[in-house]
């Protein structure tokens, strides 16, 4: 059986006396593609947080790529591999879109690969990250002008730089227009080809719903489900507490 590239066990995160996770368990397997699901103040973005080190989980135990990655800070999470976009991007606005890749490279690539990159070579790798999310040709622009969802792919295009196993893309959609969603459902159908893993929290349904090989769904902290994408979307529990049928 596949050894998982991912696995979250026993998962817990209090504010006080709230509990916000309560005992979440799944796991993610290498070239996957999971969307993580769930209405609003189901602990989604508490669960990303805490996998991606912006929060540290009070129970249970986080182990990717063979590694526990309890305690260890963001940075140190992207060193192992894990990378996350976020949903309000926040570029280095002065500087180009191409410089903008070049910085998560000098840091993440290099300490993974233990290879300190040459100017020639971090200007072809950064480029050919633009190439991947379709920026190529805005490579030399300052990232200050981009549009919405030219930002979205240069936050996208960040966080491919540094060469992750796994990529948490967190609502890369929200606020795009429908055509702009099927550019970066495509853009994530691609990167996920090349063998990166994704997890997809997003509330767009037929996004979520032609991208996930397997869902996991929360409410009100709890895990309520995990399984096959349609599935899942079929089960009369996650109708109504998700969908409100």
């Amino acid at each position: 059986m596949t050894t998982p590239l991912l696995s979250v066990q026993g998962m817990g995160k209090r504010f006080g006396g709230f509990v916000v996770l309560d005992d979440i368990n799944f796991e993610v397997y290498p070239g996957e593609r999971l969307g993580l699901i769930g209405p609003n103040g189901s602990g989604k973005s508490t669960t990303v947080n805490c996998l991606s080190g912006v929060l540290i989980h009070d129970t249970g135990q986080i182990t990717f790529d063979g590694q526990r990655l309890d305690g260890l800070k963001p940075h140190e999470r992207s060193y192992a591999g894990l990378a996350r976009s976020f949903q309000i991007p926040r570029p280095f606005a002065r500087l180009t879109v191409l410089k903008n890749i070049k910085v998560p490279m000098m840091f993440a690539a290099e300490k993974r690969s233990g290879h300190r990159f040459s100017e020639s070579e971090l200007d072809a790798q950064a480029r050919h990250a633009l190439d991947q999310v379709g920026l190529l040709a805005k490579a030399e622009l300052l990232a200050g002008g981009l549009t919405q969802i030219d930002l979205r792919k240069l936050e996208l295009a960040r966080a491919i730089a540094a060469q992750p196993k796994l990529l948490i893309a967190d609502e890369s959609m929200a606020g795009l227009a429908t055509s702009e969603t099927d550019e970066i459902l495509a853009l994530l159908l691609q990167l996920n080809s090349q063998g990166i893993a994704v997890i997809m929290i997003e509330h767009i349904m037929r996004a979520v719903s032609a991208f996930s090989q397997r869902l996991v769904v929360l409410a009100a902290g709890k895990k309520i489900a995990d399984g096959p994408t349609q599935e899942v979307l079929r089960d009369p529990l996650v109708e109504r507490i998700y969908l409100g049928d």
